[in-house]
């Protein structure tokens, strides 16, 4: 206890002092450990994954939530702060100098020169092997966490932080390709040289399995890349492991739950009825996932913001010390369904559907608890729809509606005004005014 103790500290004054930011601004306080004494020991290395755990679960994650939600309707605004209603507006009004584009990138970014801090460091210090291999994976988990968020919400992302300011961006055919690499690369390592106990006790928790994490987010970004065999290979490697643990990031009185603190603990947001779903994508009379989620009616949203229909926010985000899954075991079923149907295994696609719809054993206590769709089943592009329709039910609130939304309607017509009730209200963000202030490489804003 006394050791983690210590690494939390460390972990504290690492990110107090902003060395994994590519700002050049540094102060330096002559109390403080510098760079190269924490980096370059295995208690450094192990403070850094702590305070890796603290900000990506508490700050990052909030904003890889936050902002997507609102623009895919399932977060309502009831608050008059500028940078939310900005966001619920979109359109080509939203400006790049908002903060509610300008802190998800600032702080995802932040959490990925982290975790290639984390990278760097345990490829020069001399480590166990048990020990090396679980800080890289850990690292690039994360790293690959950081981009794929970002490039959902940007057009193009720098793959790797630059100190001087001025990161390389690359696309999303390209970004996808890296965040695969990186979780084959956390695999392989995994394989081949088991992680320490000295790791397992002192970085990870009990709520955490690295390995279905890492076969997890394999799962899903091959499904984004167009990888559909490998996709429905890894999601198989979650369901059907031995290690019964679901992964979640955990929270007590010094680290809550941030969407909880965004939500039921203030008067900023709340969840739209019925998921932000209209017309034939309204939730069936009886789906469990609606007690599940959404409570009682709770107002409406801000005139300006749209004015939909709230609800009380429960799920994962009814305490402050609610865990949030860092994946759903719901995701891998739908992953193999939608993999399915683009292969045109229109049978497997809704086998695994109906492992959804009619699921009331699920882990998480996520259950639809419906009977198996009736739809035509002959035909790809209503299987596809019912679909979309349960992953916007089932991973509510997790960040994947976005593009989830883009993959699925990708002809979709995003009108360039301001508008509060459709699907989405962007395709991509503009980038903050503070990056292409400082990086001459930032691309040109996407139209919408």
């Amino acid at each position: 206890m006394k050791k983690i103790k210590i690494y939390i500290i460390i972990g504290v004054v690492l990110l107090s002092t902003g060395l994994f930011t590519a700002c050049d601004t540094e102060f330096e306080n002559p109390n403080n450990p510098t760079e190269d004494v924490v980096l370059e020991t295995k208690e450094g290395l192990f403070a850094l994954a702590t305070g890796i755990r603290q900000y990506y679960s508490v700050t990052a994650l909030r904003q890889i939530i936050e902002a997507p939600g609102i623009t895919t309707r399932e977060l309502g605004v009831t608050n008059t702060f500028l940078n939310i209603n900005e966001l619920a507006k979109g359109g080509a009004e939203l400006p790049s100098e908002s903060g509610g584009i300008t802190n998800p990138w600032s702080n995802i970014i932040k959490a990925k020169g982290m975790a290639e801090s984390l990278i760097n460091g345990a490829n020069t210090v001399t480590l166990a092997g048990g020990t090396k291999s679980g800080l890289l994976a850990y690292g690039n988990l994360i790293k690959s966490m950081c981009l794929g968020s970002l490039i959902e919400m940007f057009e193009q992302v720098p793959i790797d932080n630059s100190l001087d300011g001025e990161a390389i961006f690359s696309d999303k055919t390209t970004v996808l390709t890296e965040c695969i690499l990186l979780l084959e690369e956390a695999r392989d390592e995994l394989a081949s040289e088991p992680m320490s106990d000295d790791f397992e006790t002192t970085v990870l928790w009990s709520d955490m399995s690295l390995e279905k994490t890492i076969n997890a987010f394999l799962s899903r970004y091959n499904l984004m890349a167009g990888n559909y065999e490998e996709s429905i290979v890894s999601a198989d490697a979650v369901l059907d492991s031995s290690d019964s643990t679901n992964s979640m990031w955990v929270y007590d009185a010094n680290n809550e739950n941030p969407i909880w603190n965004r939500t039921v603990n203030s008067a900023d947001l709340n969840p739209q009825s019925n998921f932000g779903l209209t017309g034939d994508y309204i939730p069936e009379v009886g789906d469990g996932r609606i007690d599940f989620y959404l409570g009682a009616d709770s107002g409406f949203a801000n005139a300006d913001a749209g004015g939909q229909a709230l609800s009380e926010l429960l799920g994962f985000f009814k305490s402050s010390t609610a865990s949030i899954p860092i994946y759903l075991p719901g995701e891998m079923i739908l992953n193999k369904a939608e993999a399915y149907a683009k292969l045109n295994q229109l049978d497997n696609a809704v086998a695994q559907l109906n492992l959804v719809r009619q699921k009331t054993n699920d882990p998480l206590g996520v259950n639809a608890n419906l009977s198996a769709w009736s739809g035509d089943e002959s035909d790809a592009d209503a299987v596809l729809e019912e679909i979309y329709k349960n992953r916007s039910i089932e991973l509510f609130l997790t960040g994947l509606r976005f593009g989830d939304s883009k993959r699925f309607h990708p002809n979709y017509v995003v009108p360039s005004e301001a508008n509060t009730t459709n699907e989405r209200n962007r395709n991509y963000y503009p980038y903050p005014s503070i990056e292409r202030e400082n990086n001459p490489n930032t691309p040109v804003d996407p139209t919408i």
